[in-house]
């Protein structure tokens, strides 16, 4: 593990405080999920249901060819689940967890791992060709439909010639670009991506005797939770009746058996000629 001596110090980003949750203060960023313990706990327990779902942390079309010893980057790295177990699994590697959110580890950690807060839309702050294997998770409520080409082609920038990168992304959330998974494939190819594979999961929040349905239907009422202040003055005459709506909403979306789906992308930068 990491001394924590030694570990430079983190600024912690801007937040605000609404109905006692902490949520991020910059400006220039739509996401509008907290970046407190209980976001941690939801986060954590996506990244699992997630590892299920896909059957690891990594598609095999990557993990077959990943060098033991990668430069590995995760833009969004939230909770730092996914790169705590990176760093585990290939210690070899040096892991980098990106977030503009100061929700990772600041000292307890393995050494093969570091964090940076920064905000992607400011461009990634690294040079050209730096890294083997990029992974991106689940933030379509973070980027405008204006912005992925962006993303993508800093992701295209700092990643080795030959480099591969990861996309887990959802259909379900409103707003932004709610068909992501199905515009995917158009905006890797247009920014010169190769995609090597794609998975498409469903999840079904009415499968009770399904344990990862039911995680991710509670994962899902969660978030909705957390995004109180945004929805209830939109949806409700009273915000106090907010509680009530959202359980009447997540038990219709059980006995309805709302299906959710999900998309997983595996690409490379070309190598050279």
């Amino acid at each position: 593990m990491t001394d924590a001596a030694t570990v430079p110090q983190i600024i912690s980003s801007p937040s605000i405080v609404v109905e006692g949750r902490t949520y991020h203060d910059i400006g220039s960023s739509a996401y509008c999920l907290p970046r407190d313990e209980l976001e941690q706990d939801r986060l954590n327990s996506q990244h699992f249901s997630l590892k299920v779902i896909f059957d690891g942390n990594i598609l095999p079309v990557i993990s077959s060819a990943l060098a033991r010893e990668a430069r590995i980057l995760d833009v969004g790295c939230g909770s730092s689940t996914w790169c705590l177990e990176m760093a585990i699994d290939y210690p070899q590697a040096h892991i980098r967890g990106l977030d503009m959110a100061d929700m990772f580890p600041a000292t307890i950690r393995p050494k093969n791992v570091d964090f940076d807060l920064h905000n992607a839309l400011d461009g990634l702050p690294y040079p050209s060709n730096s890294f083997d294997f990029i992974h991106m998770r689940l933030l379509i409520a973070a980027w405008r439909v204006d912005e992925w080409p962006f993303i993508l082609k800093e992701i295209f920038r700092v990643l080795k010639p030959g480099g591969f990168v990861q996309l887990v992304e959802s259909n379900f959330t409103r707003g932004h670009d709610p068909w992501i998974v199905q515009h995917l494939d158009d905006l890797l190819a247009n920014t010169g991506f190769e995609l090597l594979d794609k998975q498409l999961k469903t999840v079904n929040y009415g499968d009770r005797a399904n344990p990862i349905s039911q995680e991710m239907l509670w994962n899902w009422k969660s978030a909705m939770s957390a995004m109180k202040p945004i929805l209830a003055p939109k949806l409700l005459r009273n915000r106090d009746d907010y509680p009530v709506f959202l359980d009447r909403y997540i038990q219709e979306c059980e006995t309805s058996g709302l299906m959710v789906q999900l998309g997983a992308f595996a690409a490379r930068k070309p190598p050279l000629a």
